[in-house]
């Protein structure tokens, strides 16, 4: 199962449905109680009842204090359905805070969990995700991808014709239509993050003068520019049907009583078509 995330000293909604037969129901009595518990110290952060929001459906809301501690927690829902005792348990990571995570709409913020996605099974850090994080200086989060995000809608928007002016948050153009046009952004925002990983291993030491056994990283960045590679190539092809899509070329412009050409535009004579009517008097 994987955790829900969430920013520090965030206000956040967790909701849990239950089904019965098959159906949204609300258990014995309509109550459902929650307790949190911090995975790294086993204390309880909190219990209490939720709030049922409609059949089946019940929310709690983590206040600022409860969401103040970066780690891992556990969430157990108590609740009986005839009688029969149920638990159903939801993982959480609080993070760090990131202005530009935490600004983001519900579907960017979607975006940002697909991208970080496919980096949590990476073999060389013991987090989960690229070597980069365990490092102290470096601040490898969905705070940084949601930075890359920005960059990734702005290359969308100028790589190739027509110009366009989507934003990731409605500020100064329309937002980038993420229903419509999410993989593509998906893809773009994964290709900025590699990049952004190439850019990160290009300063890797090498050691001399010493016969110390050790991992060596420095060739990462080879390694990641092939994943680039192959990235890019699928990119350029999405890309590709975006940019035609948005030229308007389903919806063709015609002029009508001559336009711009008038008494010389194509005759519908037969063996005429499409040659100018150079032949018409004109009078004065």
């Amino acid at each position: 199962m994987e955790p829900r995330y969430v920013s520090q000293y965030s206000p956040e909604i967790l909701g849990l449905e239950i089904h019965i037969q098959g159906v949204p129901g609300d258990p014995d009595g309509s109550v459902v109680t929650v307790s949190m518990v911090n995975d790294a110290t086993s204390a309880e952060v909190f219990e209490r009842p939720a709030t049922r929001v409609e059949d089946g459906r019940y929310e709690i809301t983590l206040t600022s204090a409860e969401s103040s501690t970066v780690g891992s927690f556990t969430l157990t829902w108590s609740y009986s359905v005839a009688g029969t005792p149920q638990t159903y348990v939801t993982l959480i990571q609080i993070g760090a805070a990131h202005p530009a995570y935490d600004r983001l709409a519900e579907p960017m913020k979607d975006i940002v969990e697909s991208v970080w996605m496919r980096f949590a099974d990476l073999f060389d850090s013991p987090y989960g995700g690229p070597n980069l994080q365990t490092y102290f200086q470096s601040h490898f989060t969905r705070g940084r991808i949601a930075q890359l995000l920005r960059t990734a809608v702005g290359v969308l928007n100028t790589r190739a014709q027509p110009f366009q002016t989507y934003t990731i948050d409605g500020d100064g153009g329309a937002s980038f239509p993420v229903a419509q046009w999410g993989p593509l952004l998906d893809q773009a925002l994964y290709v900025e993050v590699i990049k952004h990983l190439v850019r990160s291993y290009v300063e890797q030491p090498d050691f001399r003068g010493g016969n110390v056994a050790r991992l060596d990283r420095r060739d990462y960045m080879d390694r990641w520019r092939g994943v680039l590679e192959g990235e890019t190539e699928q990119l350029n092809s999405q890309l590709e049907v975006f940019k035609i899509a948005n030229m308007g070329l389903g919806k063709p412009k015609v002029l009508v009583s001559g336009g711009v050409y008038g008494r010389f535009g194509p005759t519908r004579y037969p063996g005429m078509a499409a040659r100018p009517r150079y032949f018409y008097s004109f009078y004065s």
